[in-house]
């Protein structure tokens, strides 16, 4: 018997990557709308420019639609001009991109990882003392 052109057709469905992707999009999902708003309060951290507020925007709305190529492509174009919030999204995708898209394989460099994470790291250090702040430190 020939084996199938598509071996991985042949696999059974994997509740696990549904079970994966019911917790990871809406996490994903929210972290996208806190971190967005969080952003807008935070003005001593960095004041976005309307292209980055409405590019951001666009990239939510397309994760939220479950087109998940296109937010991934705008969060990263982001990230890559140092937008940490699109840094955040986009690493997240990254790690979760199994279990949203099945077999898309997106690029990602690890310079890219590397520039990401800290832009991330960065913004958590700096959120820190609004959360001291906020919780009366």
């Amino acid at each position: 018997m020939n084996p199938p052109a598509f071996p991985a057709a042949n696999h059974p469905s994997r509740p696990s990557l549904t079970l994966a992707l019911t917790i990871a999009m809406p996490l994903i999902v929210v972290a996208a709308n806190v971190f967005g708003v969080a952003s807008a309060r935070a003005e001593e951290l960095r004041t976005p420019g309307a292209e980055y507020t409405q590019r951001y925007d666009d990239a939510v709305h397309a994760l939220n639609t479950q087109r998940y190529s296109a937010a991934y492509g705008r969060f990263a174009a982001l990230a890559d001009e140092g937008h940490a919030p699109s840094a955040l999204m986009a690493l997240a995708m990254v790690t979760y991109r199994p279990s949203m898209s099945g077999a898309a394989q997106w690029s990602v460099t690890s310079a890219q990882l590397q520039r990401w994470s800290a832009l991330v790291a960065i913004d958590v250090h700096a959120r820190a003392s609004l959360i001291a702040e906020h919780d009366g430190e």
